[in-house]
């Protein structure tokens, strides 16, 4: 139903007042550590910790003057590594964790210009898990779909703008470890929750390209 609403707006924006463009972008996104971990040995010096990702996609927008609503569709993949120390038999074993999955995002954005081509956009992102792999064994993902909000700002000349967002889960994702490789890791899970930093460049496709000839 979410896909749907987006996709009638998209089709309704670019034919009428909206214009229609491309994007891409680069994530720094904060996910996939280890939480609810028993005997974690606090402080350890462990230098692995990597989460990195891109995304594109194509959005419509509206101009309202001062104001611009802007719904994407984009296609993200994400990869993220993770280690955390833990004191097992008077032994440290390191739990390292490597995640990658890949989603397709649908943003609202609703922005207001401040001044000249700097604006700034807020709204909510809805998010719908594709694919998922991981070096431990995961319990299943029960709800792929997940909720969050974009905020940020951007600068934009003519057709081509280059934005900073930040955008963090609402809801609270975690996934049970069933195993993590011989290493024990009871009743411990995987936090996927969002919480990404993007750097985000987008064009404006020139509207007569969508205007019939006569």
């Amino acid at each position: 139903m979410r896909l749907i609403f987006i996709l009638l707006l998209f089709s309704s924006t670019v034919i009428g007042q909206g214009s229609l463009g491309v994007n891409f972008g680069l994530n720094d996104d904060n996910f996939g550590s280890i939480t609810d971990l028993k005997n974690k040995i606090e402080n350890y010096n462990l230098d692995i910790k990597n989460s990195t990702g891109f995304h594109f996609g194509v959005f419509s927008e509206i101009d309202l003057i001062t104001f611009f609503i802007r719904p994407e569709l984009n296609l993200i993949f994400s990869k993220s590594k993770n280690a955390s120390a833990i004191q097992s038999n008077n032994l440290i074993q390191i739990a390292e964790h490597s995640y990658k999955s890949t989603d397709i995002q649908m943003p609202i954005i609703f922005g207001y210009k401040v001044l000249g081509p700097l604006s700034v956009f807020g709204g909510p992102s809805f998010k719908y898990s594709l694919s998922n792999s991981s070096n431990f064994d995961l319990d299943e993902i029960k709800d792929k779909y997940s909720v969050g909000l974009l905020l940020g700002t951007r600068f934009k000349i003519k057709s081509i703008s280059l934005g900073l967002r930040y955008e963090r889960g609402l809801n609270q994702k975690e996934i049970q470890i069933i195993n993590a490789n011989g290493i024990e890791l009871n009743d411990s899970n995987v936090d996927l929750t969002t919480n990404k930093l993007s750097l985000n460049i987008s064009y404006d496709i020139p509207y007569g390209l969508f205007r019939k000839k006569n």
